[in-house]
């Protein structure tokens, strides 16, 4: 695990000005004051865990206070705070030890797409995220493998990208939950509604166990992606398996492995849209560029004026495939 990717919150990034009550021998934030939709939530207050959001905390119409204010080390510099809510807030990294997300927490926060927190939330109140967007998730796991993922990707049908840090095993896992919805189609003669289900992601969402993400049942889903989602959502699910394959099995991994072998020229020019310099890499180490691969992916810098890419595929095909000087002979 990188060192950068452990929880470590900078004093003067966390939110300047937090409304709260307390309750028990905890805190319960109520509303937070701030400059932007980026919010970091400090993991205590007064010497006691902030282990609450309020309900409505982070909704626009919401106006339970609290009756107490914390000022952080960054209230000097911010002082043209306002409350973050609704449509504003981006972002949010959760106290370390959260257990209570209380009912519409987040309701409506419409732009809110990255949630960072740890293992000590198992569950989402009632409504939390609705109407938020969640596409990218980070969890730290402290004390062992549950969490309140499930809750999370239960509530989202847009795709969702998660970083899964396992500190006590040192290592990382990324995973990939497809988008799915479900569209009611009229059957006529029979005057009834059919429900027809689209996307693999449906089935990614049933790979839970007791709040814990079955890993060899999630591997085990691939061809679902390979039957219902573009090649792209394939080409990033394998990837973020190889090449963080925590928990993964050999018979998974050969299969994830074989796909990847049969299509490392989609793959390629995948990762040159996403300018992922340490998945281009990854095929070059695991001996997966053809030269027709790197022709395909050198092809897709260039029409996409990735320069950086272009320069690094370049050399790349350079060292693997250099050309013959040409002999003459007298």
């Amino acid at each position: 695990m990188r060192e950068d990717r452990i929880w470590n919150k900078q004093e003067e990034l966390i939110c300047p000005e937090i409304h709260y009550r307390t309750i028990g021998n905890g805190i319960m934030i109520t509303g937070c004051y701030g400059t932007d939709g980026q919010v970091i939530l400090p993991d205590e207050i007064e010497g006691k865990p902030v282990t609450a959001l309020a309900p409505y905390t982070f909704a626009m119409d919401h106006e339970d206070e609290g009756d107490k204010i914390w000022l952080g080390k960054s209230a000097d510099y911010a002082r043209e705070r306002h409350r973050i809510c609704g449509e504003e807030l981006t972002e949010v990294w959760l106290p370390l030890q959260i257990t209570e997300i209380g009912r519409y927490a987040f309701y409506r926060c419409r732009h809110l797409t990255g949630l960072t927190l740890a293992d000590s939330l198992l569950d989402m109140g009632g409504g939390a995220l609705t109407g938020c967007h969640i596409s990218n998730v980070e969890i730290h796991f402290l004390h062992g493998k549950k969490s309140c993922l499930k809750s999370i990707v239960d509530e989202m049908r847009y795709q969702i990208r998660a970083i899964l840090l396992y500190y006590e095993e040192g290592e990382e896992a990324r995973i990939l939950f497809p988008e799915h919805y479900e569209e009611a189609v009229e059957n006529t003669p029979a005057r009834i509604l059919v429900t027809h289900h689209h996307g693999a992601g449906g089935y990614y969402r049933q790979c839970f166990y007791n709040r814990e993400l079955d890993y060899k049942k999630y591997d085990e889903m691939l061809f679902h992606t390979i039957a219902e989602e573009e090649i792209r959502t394939t080409a990033e699910l394998v990837l973020n398996r190889l090449m963080y394959p925590y928990d993964l099995g050999e018979k998974e991994k050969k299969a994830y492995q074989l796909w990847l072998k049969e299509h490392t020229e989609e793959a390629g020019r995948y990762l040159v849209t996403k300018e992922a310099f340490a998945g281009l890499a990854f095929l070059g180490k695991e001996g997966y560029w053809t030269e027709n691969a790197m022709d395909s992916a050198i092809e897709a810098a260039s029409g996409e004026k990735k320069t950086e890419i272009l320069s690094y595929l370049m050399d790349e095909k350079h060292k693997r495939y250099p050309k013959e000087k040409k002999r003459f002979e007298l």
